[in-house]
């Protein structure tokens, strides 16, 4: 018994290493004899990239995977079956390029990805900046037959963003416009392309907004003709106003259309001003609108003041006459206990005076006794006025009351 463990347990580092490489052989034999190759491209995705910050150029695919079949192969894989990614969170975008390894997995239980090709690439992320430039127009040849004026361009100016290297050399968003030979008026939005200064496209560069309206006109048979301007007020004040006066300045414009355009056109009317809620002056710059194909000459806006003013009107009141500053011992007798009144002024005050609650004030104080004559005095608040009043004066009878007899006691005998 002794022999047989000195046996087994001589040199026994040995032999469990050739234990080892003898099981990793098989393993290996076995895996050798499963293993396929995938050689469809993969699109490598990007994980964890930075908000600011922009991948330069295009990833390459992984070319080739080699993997292993779990149970029964089946159907054999698509491009779907695995994912490549890269995880851009290291990636300094200050440090140029930087190798990055990529991660292949198996969304497909069946296969078990073993290998990869290529096992990494190198990356370049860039600052993500913005920055403002102009639209322009391109319209290339013009046809010699036509009478084609500036372009109109709505907005004009865009915001460029993308990696810094490709904003610093973007000068402008170009829309590219093309005149028809017939002499068609140009009026739609058009894309806009960002372009360095001698016109080369640059990408990956987001422009916002991504197009621009451009108004071209374009004409056959130029003529002018000097028209008034119409302001198109729109809406009507709140209630209680009205609208006062309208100025327009300038008063007249010159435009520009073709002979036939012109014939039936009578004035300029200018784009909506809407004054629903406005209760003072209203101030504007607002612009025309002309039909298609008519063109201002010079000028783009006109300035329109609008003036509101309170509605006024008038209203009759029945007043209570209420004495004021009476005297003991005096006793007062009016000619009238009630006069009508007209009060103006804006409607929206008169409709706040409560009819019933209406009185006239009549200032007695320092009439002695006899007749007198007074003018009653209402006190109206500021905007309104008295119109009218009757009786417009009234009659006041001052009489002092008599004191009391007084009265005699029997005598006592």
């Amino acid at each position: 018994m002794t022999r047989l463990v000195r046996l087994i347990t001589y040199n026994w580092p040995l032999k469990l290493a050739a234990i080892a490489l003898a099981t990793l052989l098989y393993a290996g034999l076995v895996v050798s004899q499963s293993q396929f190759e995938f050689t469809s491209p993969i699109q490598i995705r990007t994980i964890n990239q930075p908000t600011t910050a922009v991948l330069l150029g295009n990833l390459p695919p992984v070319t080739r995977v080699r993997y292993v079949v779990s149970g029964d192969v089946g159907s054999g894989p698509t491009a779907d079956s695995f994912r490549a990614t890269i995880d851009l969170a290291p990636v300094n975008p200050q440090a140029g390029s930087t190798y990055v390894a990529i991660d292949v997995v198996s969304l497909d239980r069946r296969f078990l990805v073993v290998d990869w090709e290529p096992r990494g690439i190198n990356v370049q992320l860039d600052p993500k900046v913005t920055k403002d430039v102009a639209v322009v127009v391109k319209t290339g040849d013009l046809p010699t037959n036509l009478d084609v004026r500036e372009p109109v361009v709505d907005p004009e100016t865009v915001t460029v963003s993308g990696p810094a290297s490709v904003v610093s050399l973007v000068v402008a968003a170009r829309a590219d416009v093309t005149i028809d030979p017939s002499g068609l008026l140009v009026d739609r939005d058009v894309p806009l392309i960002p372009v360095d200064i001698v016109g080369n496209i640059l990408r990956p560069i987001t422009v916002t907004p991504a197009s621009a309206h451009v108004k071209i006109a374009v004409f056959t048979n130029a003529r002018s003709k000097t028209l008034s301007v119409h302001p198109n007020v729109t809406g009507t004040p709140p209630s209680g106003y009205v609208v006062d006066t309208v100025v327009v300045d300038p008063a007249a414009v010159t435009v520009e259309a073709n002979g036939d355009q012109l014939a039936t056109l009578t004035r300029a009317d200018t784009k909506e001003i809407p004054i629903g809620a406005v209760t003072g002056t209203l101030e504007t710059d607002v612009g025309f609108a002309l039909p298609a194909g008519v063109l201002p000459v010079g000028i783009d806006k006109v300035h329109v003041t609008v003036t509101i003013k309170p509605e006024t009107g008038t209203k009759p009141f029945m007043a209570a006459l209420v004495m004021t500053g009476r005297q003991p011992g005096l006793e007062y007798t009016l000619s009238a206990s009630q006069i009508q009144v007209a009060i103006g002024g804006p409607l929206a005050d008169l409709d706040r005076l409560d009819p019933a609650a209406f009185i006239v004030n009549l200032d007695v104080g320092g009439l002695g006794p006899g007749v007198h004559e007074l003018v009653p005095a209402p006190n109206l608040q500021a905007g309104l006025r008295l119109l009218t009043m009757d009786p417009a004066k009234v009659t006041v009878t001052v009489r002092t009351i008599a004191s009391p007899e007084p009265s005699s006691s029997p005598s006592v005998p």
